[in-house]
């Protein structure tokens, strides 16, 4: 799947070439939030876009951005 785990932390593939359907539905911790479905299997989720969040909250993946919520959200 697309979360995996790194310390722990929930880390999600939140690049924007991964989504569709993206609607801003608010702001959370000060970052625009959002709904969408990812392409590979349309399931819906929400959060941010990996290019809108400070770079030291990202995590390359094979050219894939990343998000670490747990740092990005202080949980």
């Amino acid at each position: 799947g697309a979360a995996g785990t790194l310390g722990g932390a929930a880390i999600l593939a939140s690049d924007r070439r991964l989504k569709y359907n993206i609607k801003r539905i608010g702001t959370n911790k000060g970052y625009p939030w959002y709904s969408y479905n990812l392409k590979y299997d349309g399931s819906a989720h929400e959060g941010v876009m990996a290019d809108e969040v400070p770079k030291k909250y990202t995590i390359d993946i094979a050219g894939i951005k990343a998000v670490n919520y747990g740092a990005l959200l202080g949980e």
